[in-house]
């Protein structure tokens, strides 16, 4: 699993990373078909901006949210793109009972 970083308005630092990919291992729980994973960190107006886009074999997920802190970007936007890839997990297995 290949994760890139950009950074518009702000810099993610190597605690930011550390932080992020422990949230973003739990997606291979759930899929392991994961190819690679875009993160992007924006600071507007003060606010912190965060994109996820995870690209797997035959799927994208993709996820915006916009907090006050990046630590809580960062929470939203992962337990949303975690929640698309548990619904579509399920539907698989349902697929195939």
């Amino acid at each position: 699993m290949v994760v890139t970083y950009t950074e518009k308005g702000t810099e993610i630092t190597d605690e930011m990373k550390d932080y992020l990919e422990k949230r973003l291992q739990k997606f291979k729980f759930y899929y392991s078909q994961i190819m690679n994973i875009n993160v992007i960190l924006r600071l507007q107006r003060g606010r912190y901006m965060s994109e996820v886009k995870v690209a797997a074999s035959h799927d994208i997920f993709f996820a915006k949210e916009t907090a006050s802190s990046w630590q809580e970007s960062f929470d939203q936007v992962t337990d949303k793109v975690e929640k698309e890839i548990k619904k579509k997990k399920d539907k698989i297995k349902d697929h195939h009972r």
